[in-house]
């Protein structure tokens, strides 16, 4: 879909990782995280029309070497940018082996040449519908980004961009994991903030509170903490600051040019999210040492020679496009010390705001269902149920709240409320299925009764089987009359093989497979 916005004149970046927490429906080589379908929608689907309507002309799909090929293929096979002037490429940066964060991932990019300006990284599982090109503005308006030339004059010298003219920060997001949706156990973050006022221009975004980031953890590494920790030097610098605890990273980071060559002059940093943007923040409220140590000082003053091969000393007579590499300048007096930029972060909190992270089993499904809603009052071009699929006689199906893909069969007397059906899936007769995902290819036989149930591509449950709150991995088979609640049906070859398993509750050595609790998941990258 083309934007209706102008072009923001700067990359994204969708970050591709292999998707442990959503196990046991990732790891095949043909379908990968990005490629899981939420809705009947590839995820990746969602992250690319999210930078398309942003106004992003320029993505850069950042993919592990085993998913690359049927990630490429998807792009090439389902998406038309050439035609909306939209350039997009795939590369492959890691492994699964290679075990390597996000700031691994970014500098690899950066030393291969694949990011050469101001960037936005965004997760694959992202969904959300906070409009893109509104945090743009956001971003631009508190960091003054843009010159009378819009950021297009060029420049004498590489330096002009980072030391001379000063460097601005950058803008994270973070979201309320409370309220309707919120999964029990689910990963949140202890987040610091010094309150900002937001600009009036910006009032369009959704209501949310908008600070200085000063520090950011993982509220897990505080379990059985009786108190927060808070340094001296921060609330002496910063008294009125404000602690978040329900929120949780989205993922979502505006940055400028310069913090790539942060990250590369710090290769010990291996997460965006864990290591260089916590490092960013505190190097303001610490002491001027501290971004000393980490180099910060010489990148923002130009004084630092990039590993890529930039050289801050060329002849005065060559020219760069240094404006169209950053949109972030911030004039200062040649004498003034260099001002270490702000990290910004955004945390909205208005009712009509939604954005997850799908990576776990249980955000899926939650998500899933959550799309497949409509709301009646509301224009909607979404198809519901499919005209290639095939509802039997007294079969109830409920539009509102559920989708049907093509190729569906509903069997007679059947009964599926709040649920989605992927391409191919068959429900028997007289088969309830309440609160489900059903990916492509699942059958379900007569007379069974599924509900809060996830199931794999072409697994195939039993006739008159009870199942509750349980997960059922791809071409897994659950024999007829199986009744069971908060289990999960995977291979006992595939729960060897993963690295992430739970422990296993239940073993059936006779016919090879295992069935597990359904513990929370891990999150990943």
């Amino acid at each position: 879909m083309p934007s209706a916005h102008p072009s923001i004149g700067f990359q994204a970046v969708i970050l591709c990782g292999p998707g442990t927490g959503l196990y046991p429906f990732t790891g095949a080589e043909d379908l990968p995280k990005a490629l899981l379908p939420i809705a009947n929608k590839p995820m990746l689907h969602y992250p690319l029309e999210w930078c398309e309507k942003a106004g992003f002309d320029s993505i850069l799909v950042l993919t592990l070497k085993e998913h690359h090929a049927a990630i490429q293929s998807y792009i090439r096979s389902h998406r038309t940018f050439k035609a909306q002037g939209l350039y997009i490429q795939a590369e492959e940066a890691s492994s699964i082996n290679d075990n390597l964060g996000t700031a691994d991932v970014l500098r690899i990019a950066f030393q291969k040449g694949w990011l050469n300006s101001d960037f936005a990284v965004i997760p694959c599982d992202l969904v959300t519908n906070l409009e893109g090109h509104r945090l743009a503005e956001l971003w631009m308006v508190l960091q003054a980004g843009f010159d009378a030339d819009l950021g297009r004059r060029s420049r004498k010298h590489r330096t002009a961009g980072d030391g001379e003219d000063g460097r601005r920060g950058g803008l994270v997001v973070c979201y309320d994991t409370m309220g309707e949706g919120a999964v029990k156990g689910q990963e949140t973050d202890l987040i610091a903030v010094a309150p900002v006022t937001k600009p009036m221009m910006c009032s369009s975004l959704p209501e949310g509170d908008v600070g200085v980031l000063l520090t950011r953890s993982s509220t897990q590494a505080l379990k059985g903490v009786s108190e927060i920790p808070i340094r001296h030097s921060m609330l002496r610098k910063h008294p009125n600051m404000k602690l978040y605890s329900t929120f949780r990273d989205a993922g979502i980071c505006f940055l400028p040019h310069w913090v790539l060559k942060f990250i590369e002059r710090n290769p010990s940093m291996t997460s965006l999210r864990e290591d260089v943007l916590p490092w960013l923040a505190k190097s303001r409220w610490q002491n001027r040492r501290l971004a000393e140590k980490l180099g910060l000082m010489g990148i923002l003053t130009g004084s630092e020679t990039s590993a890529t091969g930039d050289n801050d000393s060329q002849a005065a007579g060559e020219e760069y496009d240094v404006g169209s590499m950053s949109t972030m300048r911030l004039r200062r007096a040649d004498d003034a010390p260099a001002e270490i930029p702000p990290m910004l972060a955004y945390l909205p909190n208005a009712p009509s705001m939604f954005m997850r992270r799908v990576d776990t089993t249980h955000l899926y499904l939650y998500t899933s269902l959550y799309l497949a809603k409509s709301d009646p009052s509301q224009p909607s071009t979404q198809i519901k149920i499919d005209p290639g699929s095939t509802i039997g006689e007294k079969a109830v199906v409920t539009g509102a709240d559920c989708l049907i893909a093509d190729k569906v069969t509903v069997g007679a007397k059947a009964i599926v409320k709040k649920s989605v059906l992927g391409y191919g899936v068959t429900i028997g007769r007289g088969a309830r299925l309440m609160g489900c995902v059903l990916m492509d290819g699942a059958t379900v036989e007569e007379n069974a009764k599924l509900e809060g149930c996830t199931v794999g591509r072409k697994a195939i449950i039993g006739a008159k089987s009870v199942l509750k709150d349980c997960e059922i991995a791809e071409n897994y088979y659950v024999e007829k009359e199986t009744e069971a609640k908060g289990e999960r049906f995977v291979d006992f070859a595939g729960l060897e093989a993963a690295s992430d398993e739970d422990e296993v509750t239940d073993e059936n050595s006779d016919d090879g497979v295992a069935v597990e609790s359904d513990d929370d998941e891990e999150d990943d990258e």
